[in-house]
């Protein structure tokens, strides 16, 4: 049963969201710069999130050999 309940609150926000957003179409400037704010900063945080990590902070095992040349 527990495994059930992920979907069906992702499903019941949805829902809510949708009603939102229906609610809301006589304001849909302020909706629509509202989202695509939030679609910014989840995008921003998925970049950083899956950002590399720099050479200065991986441990010298991370690479076969870093030429100090090149940096």
């Amino acid at each position: 049963m527990i495994p059930a309940l992920a979907p069906v609150a992702e499903a019941a926000l949805f829902t809510l969201g949708c009603m939102a957003i229906h609610a809301l179409r006589r304001h849909a400037d302020t909706v629509t710069a509202t989202l695509a704010c939030f679609a910014t900063i989840l995008v921003l945080m998925l970049g950083i999130a899956f950002a590399p990590v720099p050479a200065t902070q991986a441990s010298s095992g991370d690479f076969v050999m870093m030429d100090p040349a090149i940096y």
